[in-house]
């Protein structure tokens, strides 16, 4: 899809691109350059090994099948008559109608379920991970555990401290609640949407259960002159309010 469109943009009025305005492209990808197909569970399965936290820009590639591999290589091709810039994103959050990996989107979805059941809004995380805070892209540090308290506040909802010797499938109970979200659009009139359109649980649970720190190197951007950073935990409600004017949670 990528290679039609760059054919097709630099293939200008002068022919053979000369007369193509394009010059320069970016791209977005992910951390999942640095830690292989944690989400195919045919390959993770398999022993996958990523890289060894922080994650650098000059890291070799990791020898499993990646769509950001592919997508580096046929920038690549296009040189030198276009430049391009790569930006390896860490966890996303933002506001959008259709983004199953937003972990946002799927947290909040969650919580709504949960207050509208009645449901108490479970940490679904292993005792190692509990509390442990994570370097992100941001550039500021955050805890699951306070991200958890931070939604708790948004949504109404009491916070429940992880308890080790509960055994809880976050997966399994998402699995249940295509209906009650129905009820939930239904009831605020909010956007059409189905569950499995906008959150993707065992992807979150992935991400909850990480078996090592999700650290990435922000230095080579700081080199670069980025010196700009976010707090995530204060970008939390705007980007909720975000989901609310666009009518896609109550």
């Amino acid at each position: 899809m990528l290679s039609n469109v760059l054919d097709v943009l630099k293939s200008g009025p002068g022919g053979n691109g000369t007369g193509s305005r394009l010059s320069h492209v970016t791209v977005q990808t992910g951390t999942q350059h640095y830690m292989g197909p944690i989400h195919n569970p045919t390959e993770s399965g398999q022993g996958l090994e990523p890289h060894e936290p922080p994650f650098r820009e000059d890291l070799p590639r990791l020898p499993y099948p990646n769509f950001y591999y592919a997508l580096e290589d046929l920038l690549e091709s296009y040189a030198p008559s276009l430049t391009y810039s790569v930006h390896r994103s860490s966890i996303i959050i933002g506001a959008s109608s259709r983004s199953v990996y937003n972990a946002l989107l799927t947290l909040a979805v969650y919580a709504l379920i949960c207050r509208y059941e009645g449901l108490p809004f479970r940490y679904p995380v292993t005792p190692s991970a509990k509390n442990q805070a994570f370097n992100c892209t941001n550039g500021d540090m955050f805890s699951w555990k306070s991200l958890w308290k931070k939604l708790c506040d948004i949504f109404d909802l009491e916070f429940i401290p992880f308890v080790e010797l509960e055994n809880f499938d976050f997966v399994e109970l998402m699995k249940e609640k295509s209906k009650v979200w129905d009820e939930i659009v239904e009831m605020h009139g909010l956007y059409k949407t189905k569950l499995e359109e906008i959150t993707c649980a065992a992807a979150l649970n992935n991400v909850l259960h990480f078996g090592f720190q999700h650290v990435c190197s922000m230095n080579k951007s700081r080199d670069y002159g980025f010196f700009g950073y976010a707090d995530t935990l204060k970008s939390i409600p705007m980007w909720v309010e975000r989901l609310r004017d666009m009518k896609i949670i109550p």
